[in-house]
């Protein structure tokens, strides 16, 4: 309390507080007084009234009977009584009978201060039932006694009041300064003292510990406390933030990329750049200066590409764009850079500057067109390549495809781009194991002789796997796919031309042995069957002799099958010499005369013999074969034997009949198809069945010499092999067979055509 009124600079709050509580308490003070004053000033002037009112019930009447009866002294002793109510001053009576009003009597005087309350009665009686005016009274009150206790009693409540308020002012003034100034001015003490350097000191205020609730007070020293704090953690973050910043500018400095800052305007001159633009050979000073402007340092070639870029992008609306563009340096050194380039706008969204980040990417670029050089050397390497070579990825998808690719499947690098391998290629489906397991092993796999059916066609073709390592896609795998149909076809005939050639030897010496124990066998059974017939005269006579019945003899043969065993015997005997004749056949070259031929011809009249060829013993009619003919108009001759064609061309329609005899067709037909087409300088002829076709060792081995699918006794394995030495031997062309299990087999006869001689 002391210390609160004493003296203390810079207080002015309590004193400020300590007058307008005063002010304040004053004036409502003044006016509750005035307010009270006035209602007792109401009451005094009530009573009064209440006195006039009193002697115009009380006293009028009865003045009024007195003055009727002229009793003048009962007049003014009632007067006198009327003059003893609160506040009366003066009362008179006056007469009116006589037409005049004069007074009669009169009590008391009247105040001389004007302050008073007149009020006039008139007096009336009652003479015969009506009433008569007889006078009237006058009263006269006097209000300075009320003034006078009012005046008294406003001393004394202003008095009152006034100690009152000044003693609620300063119990008012304490309550605030102990619950309010005081903290106040450790909190404006604290503010003042509080500097960078002492943040660490919290704000304490003087307050009691044991308080149960936390007041406005204690939310702001809270507040400043929570400042203080976030003041120290935005000091600290600041600092780190500017040093930050001065890492930041040098790191820019000795950054390869210099930052600038330029105004959207003609010839882009520059605000702001890094000094590090010396790394460019220029001089910061000349851009700020306003010597140099940006659009001056843009090679004169890419100047008018780069202002459309950027009025491009400006239309479109981006804030962040790159450019790629030349610049000369003062020295003539010609720099490629890349600018990243943001823009900035105004409130209003117009343009008004650019800020680019530019670096040096001369090395880049020659990196970038060396590996484009490498990457196109690369690209005609690969695509100069006649082998097929196909890319794919981990999961099986396409990802490089080389032009001998697209030569092979029609199909561009942008239509099998991401397609599943199998999608492209289906007839490496059954090759999915192969390839995974390169990828997966890190090996090399290969497969020769894949089968691709193109067309209707049989081709071969080598695969090899080789996978990819530390490949961009990961795991994957390279494809080469080079056709070997040629030369697996060449193979083919060079393996059948040894084989033929060793065995042609073999088999003329055989055909050679043979042939003489067979001549030997068959007259034998020549000679025993002319020795046993009736009709000779000679075993007539011989019988006679012995007294043997030749008839008898002959039926008994017959009966017990000798006679069949003989002919069977001859029969096979002529089947073997068949057989030797073929073999000398196939040993050594035909000598017979060749013609010129059309192929279409030759086919038909083979056609025609082979549908004559039918006994019993056969399970096949040719005549129920569908027979469908495919023959290319305008085709060369050719010049061939022409019975050794036949015999390849019935061997081959025989062999189609036999082998679709065993394939059971349901609501199909067998069917023939004979196709003739020119190939290169040759005719190209195809028989082609729908029979049950061949197994791939089966089909490897139909030329070799007694090789037969045929049950016994209906086949010797001599019929293809034959055709083989006259295709291939004796008429320079080529003999091919294709074919897959299930969907039949095709032979294809390549004759070349016959010269024109001049």
């Amino acid at each position: 309390m002391i210390k609160f009124l004493g003296s203390r600079k810079g207080q002015v709050l309590p004193y400020r507080l300590l007058i307008y509580i005063l002010i304040c308490s004053s004036f409502f003070t003044i006016l509750g007084t005035s307010v009270q004053l006035y209602m007792e000033y109401r009451s005094d002037v009530s009573e009064i009234e209440k006195a006039m009112t009193q002697i115009e019930n009380s006293y009028a009447n009865t003045i009024s009977a007195s003055l009727w009866d002229i009793n003048i002294d009962h007049v003014k002793i009632q007067l006198e009584g009327a003059n003893k109510l609160p506040g009366m001053r003066y009362l008179e009576v006056s007469d009116m009978t006589s037409g005049a009003v004069e007074s009669v009597v009169s009590v008391g005087m009247i105040p001389s201060n004007g302050k008073i309350i007149e009020k006039t009665f008139v007096l009336s009686h009652l003479v015969d039932g009506r009433r008569v005016d007889v006078g009237q009274l006058r009263v006269v009150a006097d209000l300075e006694n009320v003034i006078n206790r009012l005046k008294h009693r406003v001393f004394v409540v202003l008095l009152m009041q006034g100690i009152k308020t000044f003693l609620v002012a300063l119990c008012i003034l304490i309550i605030i300064y102990y619950m309010v100034t005081r903290h106040l001015q450790s909190m404006a003490d604290y503010a003042q003292e509080m500097d960078i350097d002492n943040l660490e000191r919290p704000l304490v205020l003087n307050r009691r510990k044991n308080r149960k609730k936390f007041d406005e007070f204690d939310k702001v020293a809270k507040a400043f406390n929570d400042m203080r704090l976030n003041l120290i953690r935005d000091i600290a973050e600041r600092k780190k933030a500017e040093e930050a910043l001065i890492q930041s500018n040098m790191i820019v400095e000795k950054s390869p990329v210099v930052l600038f800052k330029w105004r959207a305007e003609d010839g882009w001159p520059v605000e702001l750049v890094s000094k590090n633009v010396t790394q460019l050979g220029f001089n910061a000073d000349d851009f700020m200066s306003g010597k140099i402007n940006f659009i001056d340092v843009i090679h004169p070639e890419d100047q008018g590409k780069a202002i459309s870029e950027v009025k491009k992008h400006q239309n479109s609306g981006a804030d962040h764009f790159k450019q790629e563009y030349r610049i000369i340096a003062p020295d003539g050194r010609v720099i490629w850079t890349e600018d990243s380039i943001v823009v900035a706008r105004d409130a209003e969204g117009v343009i008004t500057h650019y800020m680019g980040i530019v670096a040096d990417s001369t090395e880049r670029k020659k990196s970038e067109n060396e590996l484009s050089r490498l990457r196109n050397l690369l690209k005609n390497t690969i695509d100069s390549m006649p082998t097929v070579l196909v890319g794919i990825d981990d999961n099986g998808h396409i990802i490089q495809w080389n032009r001998s690719a697209e030569e092979e499947t029609g199909l561009s690098w942008k239509e099998v781009k991401g397609l599943p391998l199998t999608d492209v290629f289906p007839q490496l489906e059954s090759e999915q194991k192969l390839i995974s397991e390169a990828v997966s092993m890190f090996k090399i796999r290969e497969k020769p002789k894949v089968p691709f059916t193109v067309n209707g066609t049989i081709l071969y073709k080598n695969l090899k796997v080789y996978p990819l390592l530390d490949s961009e896609e990961g795991g994957g795998a390279v494809l080469l796919i080079d056709d070997v149909t040629m030369k697996s076809r060449l193979e083919e005939m060079m393996i059948q031309t040894e084989k033929m050639m060793s065995v042609g030897g073999l088999a003329a010496g055989m055909a050679h042995e043979i042939n003489n124990p067979l001549g030997a066998i068959l007259s034998g059974v020549q000679g025993a069957e002319r020795r046993l017939s009736p009709s000779l005269p000679k075993n007539v006579e011989v019988a006679s002799e012995i007294d043997l019945d030749l008839d008898k003899v002959q039926e008994y043969m017959d009966k017990r099958g000798i006679i069949g065993y003989l002919r069977g015997i001859s029969d096979a005997g002529r089947r073997a010499a068949q057989i030797v004749r073929n073999m000398l056949e196939f040993s050594r070259k035909s000598e017979s005369v060749r013609v010129t031929m059309d192929v279409k011809g030759l086919l038909e009249k083979s056609l025609s013999l082979a549908a004559n060829d039918y006994d019993l013993k056969k399970k096949y009619d040719f005549k129920t074969i569908d027979i469908r003919r495919d023959y290319e108009q305008g085709l060369p001759q050719i010049n061939i034997t022409e019975t050794e064609i036949e015999q390849v061309f019935l061997n081959i329609f025989k062999n189609a009949a036999q082998a679709m005899s065993d394939k059971d067709f349901g609501d199909e037909r067998p069917c023939l198809t004979l196709r003739t087409r020119k190939d290169g300088g040759f005719v190209r002829i195809e028989v082609e069945d729908n029979g049950p076709g061949m197994e791939e060792d089966v089909r490897k081995r139909v030329f070799e010499p007694f090789y037969t699918t045929k049950h016994v006794g209906l086949g010797t394995g001599l019929g293809l092999s034959v055709s083989y030495f006259i295709i291939a031997r004796n008429h320079e062309g080529e003999f091919l067979v294709e074919s897959e299990p299930g969907k039949g087999t095709k032979f294809i006869i390549r004759l070349p055509e016959a010269t024109v001689s001049s």
